[in-house]
């Protein structure tokens, strides 16, 4: 298979982005939860990781599959095709990680 290192590096790429998106909205979400209980924001912390794994697990199988796609059956350069996934990918998972950190809190008890 002629597509299958780029998409894994597509994959690898987007992982490694979506990490430090993680990472960011997690201490995003610590300052927004200042003044909140212990449990409560432990909870939040909680449900809002467990989301963004998610998010970031389907965003890398996404970015695979948008890699193989636009190289077998669009016949594009593999390095662009990568560009895109990574683009495409990131954004999705940017998106799950900023909207698990907004429903973590109501989700938790937190008004």
């Amino acid at each position: 298979m002629p597509a299958r290192i780029p998409s894994m590096i597509s994959a690898g790429l987007t992982i490694f982005l979506l990490i430090l998106f993680v990472i960011l909205f997690l201490l995003v979400q610590m300052v927004a939860l200042n003044g909140a209980s212990e449990r409560q924001g432990i909870a939040a912390l909680g449900i809002s990781l467990v989301c963004q794994g998610t998010g970031v697990i389907l965003a890398a199988l996404l970015a695979w599959r948008i890699t193989s796609l636009i190289i077998t059956k669009l016949n594009w350069n593999a390095i662009l095709a990568v560009i895109i996934a990574v683009v495409a990918g990131t954004f999705l998972g940017g998106l799950l990680s900023f909207l698990s950190v907004i429903i973590a809190i109501p989700i938790a008890g937190i008004r």
